[in-house]
């Protein structure tokens, strides 16, 4: 553990004024931080560094950060800068740290520090050596409920501390939707050191080093990239003070993150989700006042963090004070402590010192040993053959990897079409649309140049892909400008036919009656939602090209369903949980859902069907259930506790309208609930295919039993 910096230190430089620190990267946990080193005393944020430099200028903006850099090098030779936070990808943390400690920076690194236990000490020699404070943000430890036990240890309300179990249950969205892309997945054993270490951290504060691990592992599921995921992991760690057992579940509908310790003379259970922490102890009473006693000094608790929880959402959003999240004041705990270093006013706590860095690391090699789960990546994917020129009839599908895009693939490939692909992440593509058969550019469905060379020579285009961007003020304008840059390209390819996808979101379904595919979008657009605005401004960019030449298809499916896909589909109503549903209105009319398989047999049939061109078609199947009995069919189907709640439109705009004045007084952004979007959402309108069953041969599943077993078991047609 580094000492107090002395009076010659870099920490003794920046003690008579502000810290001045900048981040390098500026992805997710990069806002995070920014909102939580506003309650840092004596930091002021100068700078942000990210290679993705419109990501970096669109946060630095939101924070009123002045300066951005698009490398390290320029953030360095810059300077201005006291210290740094490490928010790169982990692969990087060794190398950005190293180079910011020879700058002569302080450096706090999100864990993991590095990437292996014996990469540390290099990093924490270097450090020592320029006197400079070198940090991991191992915010966990700083978890109030954890402080809170802590507090009852050393007050001695536990004895002995003998053993410690961990929970840690919990969704992970990647599996779910196969964005195998992000750093977890990189290895079997890259998930210890994305969500393990948080736990590890916590018995490594508690119990002190490892000294052996036994690991029991689940199932195991292979990923697209090669990684056999090990979804759960039950480990027990014998440790310096203690034994520890470790439960870890990923991919799980339930979030769940808990931590009984166990003493000689009490224990505590705390939720770490809710931020509670509650202690039972041996009293001198009967038996059944004893636990009488306990279970109302808990219950007083619970009731405490209920109040403390409410009341301070309030007064965190009116900035009155800091949030009451239990993983915000984790992260504030840690970044204070790094900063109080920095400035030479306190050492920095073990816990996130390298020492606990290098402990933590070595639980995830122990684990990933006892398990025999490999640190190795797979093996890279060979390069994907050059495009060559367009075969004759060749299909270009933008968005071919996607829940829809993926069918219209299979269905084309097995007509015998050539396909030829627009991606961003080719090492994620199956083998099967590697080996040259199928065409593929790297690069984003929205990139004109791309654009430009995948349609040369193709005969048609079938657009699927949705850009969005990740401002949603700016959704509509993104999804317009990426869609006007395909047509444009296919305008000037020459292609034989342009199929988009749009969506119903597009319409007004707010009015009794039906409407078939020839029905224009709403003509009120400004009264909807960002998405609908999008695939409206979308449609039009497209009508505009279709007056110049470009021979269009729209076609607009409504609630796409099936069994590899969201089974908590928005169409059915706002779900407020992920299993509680509050419907668009009473959840009585009924719905048009479409099977994702039905779906992509019309779209692949609008690319070639003679009467199509020039028109556009709503695609919405023949088994048309209330948002009550589809519910119901997930709760009978799934086995699990699905609730939908029934809620008149006016009622759930006048609780939005509520959310939005609440927000608007607290000058936090908000789009604002038109009431009309509500409306369209009922399905009040019902649509008639009949066009496209006529022109697009659509024959959608009539069978309701067959329906319900292709949503929710998979079975083939």
């Amino acid at each position: 553990m580094p000492s107090t910096p002395s009076s010659n230190s870099p920490a003794a430089i920046v003690a008579g004024r502000q810290t001045r620190t900048a981040l390098v990267g500026s992805g997710f946990i990069a806002d995070v931080h920014l909102q939580v080193l506003r309650s840092v005393p004596n930091v002021q944020v100068v700078a942000l560094c990210d290679p993705m430099l419109a990501r970096a200028e669109r946060l630095a903006k939101k924070h009123g950060i002045a300066k951005v850099f698009g490398s390290l090098d320029e953030l360095l030779a810059a300077g201005g800068v006291d210290a740094v936070h490490v928010l790169v990808p982990p692969t990087l943390h060794a190398d950005v740290a190293g180079q910011c400690l020879a700058a002569g920076l302080h450096v706090l690194v999100e864990k993991p520090l590095v990437l292996r236990a014996s990469e540390v000490e290099p990093l924490q020699a270097q450090a020592a050596a320029a006197g400079l404070v070198l940090a991991v943000n191992h915010n966990q430890t700083f978890h109030p409920a954890l402080r809170r036990l802590v507090g009852h240890l050393a007050a001695g309300r536990l004895g002995r501390l003998e053993h410690v179990a961990l929970q840690h249950h919990v969704p992970l969205r990647q599996l779910q939707s196969g964005d195998v892309g992000h750093f977890m997945f990189g290895s079997e054993a890259n998930i210890l050191t994305e969500q393990g270490v948080h736990l590890f951290s916590m018995v490594f504060a508690l119990l002190g080093a490892c000294r052996s691990v036994q690991a029991i592992t689940g199932a195991r599921r292979l990923l697209p990239n090669g990684v056999s995921f090990v979804t759960e992991w039950l480990l027990h760690l014998q440790c310096e003070r203690g034994t520890a057992s470790v439960r870890m579940a990923f991919g799980k509908p339930w979030l769940e993150t808990t931590l009984q310790a166990i003493g000689s003379d009490g224990g505590a259970l705390l939720d770490l989700q809710r931020g509670s922490c509650w202690l039972r102890r041996k009293t001198r009473w009967l038996e059944f006042l004893d636990t009488s006693k306990n279970l109302a000094c808990g219950a007083m608790h619970l009731a405490g963090r209920a109040v403390g929880s409410v009341a301070g959402y309030a007064l965190g959003l009116f900035k009155l004070a800091f949030p009451d999240d239990p993983f915000l004041r984790g992260m504030r705990g840690s970044l204070r402590a790094f900063h109080a270093a920095v400035r030479g006013g306190a050492q920095l706590p073990d816990s996130v010192s390298p020492a606990a860095a290098h402990a933590v690391l070595d639980m995830c090699e122990r684990s990933a040993q006892a398990a025999n789960a490999s640190v190795v990546p797979p093996p890279t994917p060979t390069p994907l053959p050059t495009p060559g020129v367009a075969r004759a009839g060749e299909v270009v599908v933008l968005g071919g990897t996607g829940f829809l895009g993926r069918r219209c693939v299979q269905r084309l490939r097995a007509a015998g079409d050539h396909v030829t692909l627009v991606v961003r992440k080719p090492d994620l593509l199956p083998a099967e649309l590697r080996d040259g058969s199928v065409r593929v550019f790297v690069g984003d469905a929205a990139d004109a140049r791309v654009l430009a060379a995948a349609f040369v020579g193709a005969a048609t285009v079938l657009h699927l892909a949705t850009a969005a961007g990740d401002d949603p003020a700016t959704v509509p304008l993104v999804m317009a400008a990426a869609v006007r840059a395909a047509g444009e390209a296919a305008l000037a390819a020459k292609v034989q036919r342009f199929v988009y996808t749009s969506s119903t979101a597009a319409l007004w379904l707010g009015a009794a009656g039906s409407m078939d595919g020839s029905a224009g979008t709403d003509p009120v657009p400004s009264a909807r939602s960002a998405y609908a605005r999008g695939k409206i401004a979308a449609e039009n960019e497209l009508l505009g090209l279709r007056a110049l030449g470009l021979p269009l298809v729209i076609v607009r499916p409504a609630i796409v369903v099936g069994h590899d896909g969201i089974a908590e589909h928005s169409g059915v109503g706002l779900w407020v949980r992920d299993n509680h549903c509050v419907g668009w209105g009473h959840g009585r009319l009924p719905l048009p859902f479409v099977l994702a398989d039905d779906c992509a047999d019309a779209l692949v049939a609008a690319l070639r069907a003679p009467a199509a061109l020039g028109k556009s078609y709503n695609l919405a199947g023949d088994v048309r259930l209330s948002a009550r009995e589809y519910v119901e069919a997930m709760a009978t189907r799934t086995g699990r506790d699905y609730h939908f709640h029934a809620t008149p439109l006016w009622w759930m705009w006048l609780q939005e309208y509520g959310k939005y004045l609440v927000k608007a007084m607290a000058r936090r952004s908000r789009e604002w609930p038109a009431f009309r979007d509500f409306a369209s959402r009922a399905f009040r309108t019902q649509l008639d295919c009949s066009d496209a069953k006529r022109d697009l041969q659509f024959a959608p599943e009539r069978d309701r039993a067959r329906f319900l077993a292709q949503v929710f078991d998979g079975t083939p047609r």
